[in-house]
């Protein structure tokens, strides 16, 4: 299944934003029941990718000479999402049957064949080439400093886990250093942002909502609560091993 990807990797002047992927097959279901590497991680997803992605290419159909397992490093969150998705789809077909909560009165939707969604009918949100190309920086009102944001990678996601399932003692500044480059042209380090001050940091997280920095699959779900009529958002989690279960049931993140 040849599938675009809403970014895509960037070497030299090519930019290889199509994917050629396989379907999942008994290799994979081990990794997924494989509780090592599914519980409160993710470890299954580089392993998975680097089986079932068979080649990244240019729209001209030029093959990326490099290794799989490198290029899953270089891609951004977006294009992670989109394959295993996609991955999903040429798997299984594109009805997915989920669960959801209510974010307004809780109601958890348990009944799996009232909500479905088609896979194929999410929508690409691509990133030009030339905004992949432009650093994104601000300027910080109070301290001066000036920040250039990146995209998250898989590496990225994976640091992000061992934050949250950590000691927490340095949550916002170790969370924040994810999501950016440079500051003042050195490497972001969470000792580094635990000197700015406090209204900058809550500057920087505003600025970092509002840019674009990544191409993504839109994969925000609208549902109507059975129990109180009104709707709310939820979005799909590829990472978590729940989502290639054969069935669905698969719980949705609130947003």
């Amino acid at each position: 299944m040849l599938i675009k990807l809403p970014n895509g990797l960037l070497d030299g002047v090519d930019l290889f934003n199509y994917c050629n992927i396989d379907e999942l097959r008994g290799k994979q279901q081990n990794y997924l029941a494989n509780s090592k590497l599914v519980v409160n991680n993710i470890g299954h997803v580089p392993k998975i990718l680097g089986d079932m992605v068979l080649s990244f290419q240019t729209e001209q159909g030029l093959t990326w000479k490099g290794k799989i397992e490198d290029a899953i490093y270089k891609i951004p969150s977006g294009d992670i999402e989109t394959i295993l998705i996609k991955l999903r789809e040429n798997t299984y077909g594109p009805r997915f049957y989920y669960e959801a909560i209510c974010t307004h009165c809780e109601f958890h939707h348990k009944d799996k064949n009232q909500l479905r969604l088609d896979l194929d009918t999410l929508e690409l949100d691509p990133l030009p080439i030339t905004e992949m190309m432009t650093p994104k920086k601000v300027v910080l009102p109070k301290s001066g400093l000036e920040v250039e944001f990146k995209p998250i990678y898989l590496k990225d996601i994976f640091s992000a886990i061992k934050i949250g399932t950590g000691s927490q003692e340095k949550l916002i500044s170790e969370s924040l250093a994810l999501s950016i480059k440079t500051i003042n042209g050195q490497p972001a380090t969470s000792e580094s942002i635990e000197n700015i001050p406090i209204s900058d940091i809550y500057f920087l997280s505003d600025e970092n909502e509002k840019l674009k920095m990544e191409g993504t699959l839109d994969t925000k779900v609208e549902t109507t609560c059975v129990e109180c009529g009104k709707d709310f958002s939820t979005k799909l989690n590829p990472l978590k091993a729940d989502f290639f279960s054969r069935t669905g049931g698969y719980l949705s993140m609130s947003i």
